[in-house]
């Protein structure tokens, strides 16, 4: 068994050291290091007072060696390396289904067309208590530890417990048989105005690039004169997808993005022609979890003076890494050049003072005041490039919006926020569309016209906490009434889903969208037009 072990340890020094001679004496002799980690382990197998997992100590000592190096050279486990590829992927193994926890159940929200759950026959709306024999209600289990056990699950055929509550409450047993379920990079794509388009752009996987090409494709259909590309949220991805899509964008021959390391030589990429959308005005939405294939994508639009960045500093990792398989399907991610932008911006932030504190940055920029005041923001004189407009544009930790979007501070009542906390703003919307969808469809056929003009009336309101109060929670009608902003607010985004599908979701969503109100005003006042960016 050593023998084994050792031979991966071997693999996994040699490619450490190798592609990490940045860190290490470069005059260093690697075979030295190599012996020394062989002379350890196996002292520590042969000679040490206690029997011990050395697999453990192994993979242990890799990811502590790798987080001496950068917050982004990373160890995966077999598991952790599978996980971390699907959503990459644009596939997985599931039943076919989007869920939420409500009040700790879960209940499923739509179901993919022809996938698993559907040819079962789950309706939306039916709540599932136990997967394969594992009761799941009432544990206060997050969606994603819900996900991990339909996912992970040995068995391809797994057994519901599902209970539907309309219109006769019942309960039953639902044998679905997990099979590939397609997930999509671009959940929503629709126009704002007569001249406005919007894109939610998740992650840069596979299918991003047709993803992304479909949704502009419909737009440009409707006359499309500005794009609103939201990346918010988009932690990144595939590099070369974001090179592919910013592409679309820019003229030919344009440099996109350059990467560059110790044991990497300089590799530039460029713009190609053809690209499907390179004279409308274009706007990028971001925000502190748009991070890496998002912030080349921004940098290569705000340096070319190609379009407007709106929102607020962007997370600020500016290194490349390569993803090194290993025999036993574990891996590591090897950062192995830095990536800058066509200024020669890098945007990744300080790591000098280790993991912790690199993470800590994040969660520090709310208190230190940066999500609500550009000021506050805090940038080195020697870190401002210009672009060929002469704009300033900023180094040294990620992408800084050309305009600026404060984080709404407005606070949410304890009512709204509890309800919100365990979802019930979707159960009172399933509800709703349960019980009187029909009716509303009626009054507003289109979802624009729901959007804009739907409002819960006041016997409503009573009907709503009379639902509430039969599932446990406490609540007068008088209470949700003094909140009717807030009410018709969440109502009405979640009604939006169950009522006119996914997609109107996104845009009960942008009706209530500081960052998106943003991009709207700068087209209203021509900032794009006067800049000289289109």
């Amino acid at each position: 068994m050593f023998s084994n072990l050792f031979s991966q340890i071997r693999s996994y020094a040699l490619a450490l050291f190798v592609l990490s001679a940045t860190v290490a004496n470069a005059q260093n002799d690697i075979n030295k290091d190599v012996d020394k980690l062989e002379k350890f382990l196996l002292n520590i197998d042969q000679r040490y007072v206690d029997e011990v997992e050395t697999q453990q100590i192994v993979e242990e000592g890799i990811r502590r060696m790798l987080e001496e190096l950068d917050p982004h050279s990373v160890y995966l486990d077999k598991d952790a390396y599978e996980r971390a590829n699907e959503p990459l992927r644009g596939k997985f193994k599931g039943i076919g289904v989007r869920f939420l926890m409500i009040n700790d159940t879960m209940t499923i929200l739509e179901l993919i067309p022809d996938g698993a759950a559907e040819k079962a026959g789950l309706r939306r709306g039916d709540q599932i208590l136990s997967i394969a024999g594992d009761t799941i209600s009432g544990k206060a289990l997050s969606s994603s530890q819900v996900s991990k056990k339909i996912k992970n699950a040995e068995e391809d055929k797994l057994d519901f417990a599902v209970v539907r509550k309309y219109p006769s409450a019942k309960e039953s047993v639902a044998a679905i048989e997990r099979t590939e379920v397609k997930v999509g990079s671009v959940p929503a794509s629709f126009m704002l105005d007569n001249r406005t388009g919007y894109i939610k752009l998740d992650r840069f996987s596979a299918t991003s690039l047709s993803d992304f090409r479909e949704g502009l494709d419909e737009l440009q259909k409707k006359r499309l004169k500005n794009l609103i590309l939201d990346l918010r949220g988009n932690g990144g991805g595939y590099l070369n997808m974001a090179i592919k899509i910013a592409d679309e964008f820019l003229e030919d021959r344009k440099l996109i993005v350059y990467t560059e390391g110790a044991h990497q030589d300089k590799r530039e990429t460029f713009a190609t022609s053809g690209g499907r959308y390179t004279d409308g005005a274009l706007y990028l939405l971001i925000d502190a979890n748009s991070a890496s294939a998002s912030e080349i994508l921004a940098g290569a639009v705000q340096d070319l003076d190609r379009g407007l960045i709106i929102g607020r500093r962007s997370y600020g990792k500016g290194l490349v890494q390569r993803t090194i398989e290993f025999n036993d399907g574990s891996a590591m991610r090897l950062t192995i050049s830095r990536y800058y932008t066509p200024t020669g911006r890098s945007i990744q932030r300080p790591y000098e003072d280790g993991v912790d504190a690199y993470r800590k940055e994040i969660r520090e920029r709310s208190r230190n005041g940066e999500l609500y005041s550009q000021d506050s923001i805090d940038v080195a004189d020697s870190l401002i490039y210009y672009t060929p407009l002469k704009r300033k544009v900023y180094g040294g930790g990620g992408i800084i919006p050309d305009v600026f979007v404060p984080m709404d501070t407005s606070s949410y009542p304890d009512l709204i926020s509890t309800l919100r906390a365990k979802g019930w703003m979707d159960g009172i919307g399933l509800w709703i569309s349960d019980t009187r969808g029909e009716g509303i469809l009626e009054a507003h056929d289109k979802v624009e016209d729901f959007i804009a003009s739907f409002s819960l009336k006041d016997e409503q309101m009573m009907e709503i906490a009379g639902f509430l109060n039969r599932r446990g929670i406490e609540v007068e009608g008088d209470e949700l009434i003094a909140e009717r902003e807030w009410m018709d607010r969440y109502v009405k985004i979640s009604l939006a889903r169950f009522l006119y599908g996914r997609e109107a979701f996104y845009q009960a969503r942008a009706a209530y969208d500081d960052d998106v109100a943003a991009a709207l005003h700068e087209i209203e006042v021509g900032t794009v037009k006067e800049l000289g960016l289109r």
